[in-house]
């Protein structure tokens, strides 16, 4: 069962988006949903590289400039976040703004800003399932993992400016 922690993230959220200790987050994915222009939700993936916390209540992302999410967040600009890792699931709602159509550092990708209106977090609830819990989120392989750490620290280092 989700508790809500308010408009803010709590500090091990914000640690775990602040762009530091790449290598331990290389793998894994963070899931975007934003809303279609029927109202509909549309997910997307993101990786940990172009995501990155700017505080506690500002989250800024780098999307495909013409993907569907970029489309949805630019027209309806709501989001959520949704962080899933060992032991916890976190939820973030949020309004962007585009901060830039095209990135310096990567120009296929626009840049974002969230402020965060909600967060949500999702653990077993012990009583009710004892011992039971997520054992890890999405992750995914990429062959070329040297050229997209270089890219990655570029991104992340232009999202916090």
């Amino acid at each position: 069962m989700s508790r809500s922690t308010g408009s803010v993230m709590p500090p091990d959220l914000v640690a775990r988006l602040s762009g530091g200790a790449l290598e331990s987050v290389a793998s894994k994915v963070i899931q975007i949903v934003t809303v279609d222009a029927a109202g509909w939700p549309h997910p997307a993936l993101l990786s940990y590289f172009e995501v990155v916390a700017k505080d506690a209540g500002r989250v800024r992302l780098a999307t495909y400039g013409s993907s569907t999410t970029s489309a949805n967040l630019r027209r309806a600009g709501k989001l959520t976040l949704v962080v899933i890792d060992e032991r916890i699931v976190y939820y973030v709602k949020g309004r962007a703004v585009e901060l830039a159509a095209a990135m310096r550092a990567t120009a296929w990708n626009a840049a974002f800003e969230c402020r965060v209106d909600q967060v949500l977090i999702d653990e077993a609830d012990e009583a009710r399932e004892p011992g039971a819990y997520i054992m890890s989120g999405v992750t995914y392989h990429n062959p070329q993992r040297a050229a997209e750490m270089a890219r990655a620290r570029a991104i992340l280092a232009e999202l916090l400016e």
